[in-house]
């Protein structure tokens, strides 16, 4: 009997159907695999689209910045255009109020006896020697500078005397005295 069912099992019964010729068996994956994956694919997509239009809004920021920064590169060159066109202005001014002023001193100076140069501070900057020979002339250091008038005598300089007095009459010469006097 032993015999009979190794047969059986042996030999294919009418009841079964026979095999199909076996083909390389697909992979498979399974349903609950799959929808993990794709969920986390589809999580990766939406946090990407998210990124993108992140990224995006942060271009549109830093463009709309950068606007604002060429402005404000654009008004502080035009400031500093207009700060060294003043420079440039008020550099030509100095020079040239220092020669004015360095001619006052030489002008000065020279009404100054050449013995008192000496006392007249070499260190100073010209306009710190003008003023300073200002307050020496205010206070007197050059004083005999002054030319002195003689006391009792006229200040008015003498006139001319044009009219011939022998040929003036009594009257006349009357009206020349008195207003001469007054």
């Amino acid at each position: 009997m032993v015999d009979e069912t190794t047969v059986k099992e042996t030999q294919p019964t009418a009841t079964e159907t026979p095999k199909e010729p076996t083909k390389a068996p697909e992979h498979q994956i399974p349903k609950a695999r799959f929808d993990e994956v794709n969920a986390k694919y589809k999580e990766a997509q939406t946090q990407l689209e998210q990124l993108l239009s992140e990224r995006e809004a942060q271009a549109k920021t830093a463009k709309e910045q950068q606007g604002k920064f060429e402005e404000l590169y654009k008004s502080t060159a035009d400031e500093l255009t207009r700060a060294k066109d003043g420079h440039k202005t008020s550099t030509a001014r100095v020079q040239q109020l220092e020669s004015v002023i360095q001619g006052l001193l030489n002008v000065k100076l020279e009404g100054i006896p050449k013995e008192f140069h000496d006392l007249v501070p070499a260190n100073l900057p010209p306009e710190a020697q003008l003023e300073w020979l200002a307050s020496a002339e205010k206070k007197g250091l050059f004083g005999h500078l002054r030319q002195e008038q003689p006391v009792g005598q006229a200040t008015n300089p003498a006139k001319a005397q044009t009219v011939d007095l022998d040929q003036l009459t009594p009257l006349q010469l009357l009206k020349i005295g008195y207003s001469q006097r007054a």
